[in-house]
C-alpha cells in the first residue's frame, strides 16, 4: 500500500451539534431568521445530490431558486467562512496522521470547499501531513466514479485505501474501483473493515 485517502466531516473533524448553532448566530448580521438558516443548511445536501461538482455561483443561484428571501453572494462567503470555523480536535488523531505520514502518501478527498477544509486542517494542526487536500470545487463530489481519478493517476487501485464514515461515498465506491477501504463507524460488521478512531489504523496500517 502507498496512499491512505480519508474523508474529512466525522471522520478527522467530528461534526458537532455546536456548529449549528455557530452558524445561525453568524447568519444574524444578513438578517437571516433561524428556520431560513437551517434552510441554508439543508439546501447545501439537496444541491450535492443533483450536482456532479461544487460551484459558488451555482450553489447561490440554487438557493435563490428554492428561498423566498433572495441570497447575495456576500452571504454564501460568509456561510463558507463559518463552515471554516467548525473545528475540533479529537485526541490521538494527529499522532496517528504523524505515523501514517511517514509510511505512506495522505490526501483527503472532501465534497466541500477545498480552501475551507484546508483552513479547518490547518486550525487543528492537520493539514502538514497531507499531501494534497481536495474538495468538489476542484474534483467531483463523492460518490461519483470519477471522484477517485485524481489519486488513480498516481497510484494503482490496489495501492490505496479509503477511510471514511460514509459507506455509499468512502467504503463502496473506492471498493468498487479496487482499492482497499476501512469504515468509520461504532457499528459492527461482518461485510467491512472498521474502525471506531482513527487512532486505531495504527494497529491495521
Amino acid at each position: 500500500m502507498k496512499a491512505i485517502i480519508f474523508d474529512l466531516d466525522n471522520t478527522l473533524i467530528p461534526w458537532l451539534d455546536d456548529y449549528i448553532d455557530k452558524i445561525i448566530n453568524g447568519m444574524v448580521k444578513f438578517n437571516v431568521k433561524k428556520e431560513n438558516t437551517y434552510k441554508i443548511y439543508e439546501l447545501v445536501d439537496v444541491y450535492e445530490s443533483s450536482h456532479s461538482k461544487l460551484d459558488k455561483k451555482e450553489l447561490l443561484e440554487f438557493m435563490n431558486a428554492k428561498l423566498d428571501n433572495k441570497l447575495k453572494i456576500d452571504l454564501i462567503d460568509d456561510y463558507i467562512d463559518l463552515i471554516s470555523s467548525c473545528t475540533y480536535k479529537e485526541e490521538g488523531v494527529e499522532e496517528t496522521l504523524d505515523y501514517l505520514s511517514k509510511k505512506y502518501d495522505l490526501y483527503v478527498i472532501t465534497n466541500w470547499f477545498t480552501a475551507s477544509q484546508t483552513k479547518r486542517l490547518e486550525t487543528v494542526g492537520y493539514a502538514k501531513y497531507f499531501k494534497q487536500i481536495i474538495g468538489a470545487d476542484q474534483n467531483y463530489y463523492k460518490p461519483d466514479k470519477r471522484t477517485f481519478d485524481i489519486i488513480l493517476e498516481k497510484y494503482k487501485s490496489e495501492e490505496c485505501v479509503s477511510v471514511g464514515d460514509s459507506i455509499k461515498n468512502d467504503i463502496d465506491l473506492p471498493l468498487s474501483l479496487g482499492m482497499q477501504a476501512i469504515w468509520k463507524t461504532n457499528e459492527t460488521s461482518t461485510k467491512y473493515k472498521t474502525i471506531k478512531n482513527i487512532s486505531d489504523l495504527r494497529n491495521i496500517l
